[in-house]
């Protein structure tokens, strides 16, 4: 059984307009396929994303996906372990475990692999919970 799409039932935080919103893919600078929502009336981008298994199931039912750029036209980052291309950010303090406040604590991009060894060696009972690699 597959989830549901879980829209967002807040107003843009830009434009105010409700109601409204999309799911967009995005192959992010770490090559990542990330769905998330953005305002149909002005096309502000949220931090709510939408799981790839719900998004892919929710398009075979007919919901219309239409692709975006990254936020941010820069050079993919390197991992800062090993040096591959197109690494992603990584937050030291885990958002499981410290909520939003993650974004205050160093961050640094590594690439998936050193991602996904990183979080199965420190924090593999959360990584598990949470569906994080």
């Amino acid at each position: 059984m597959t989830k549901e799409i879980q829209w967002p039932d807040a107003p843009c935080k830009k434009c105010g307009f409700s109601d409204s919103w999309e799911v967009r893919r995005c192959i992010n600078l770490g090559g990542h396929e990330t769905y998330l929502f953005c305002c149909t009336e002005c096309g502000e981008r949220t931090q709510h994303f939408v799981f790839k298994k719900v998004a892919k199931a929710a398009q075979k039912k007919g919901l219309v996906i239409r692709d975006i750029p990254p936020a941010y036209n820069k050079k993919r980052p390197r991992c800062e372990v090993c040096g591959a291309d197109g690494a992603e950010r990584h937050h030291w303090a885990p958002y499981a475990l410290f909520g939003s406040d993650a974004d205050h604590w160093p961050q640094s991009f590594l690439c998936t692999s050193c991602h996904r060894r990183w979080h199965d060696v420190v924090t593999p009972t959360i990584s598990a919970q949470r569906g994080l690699g």
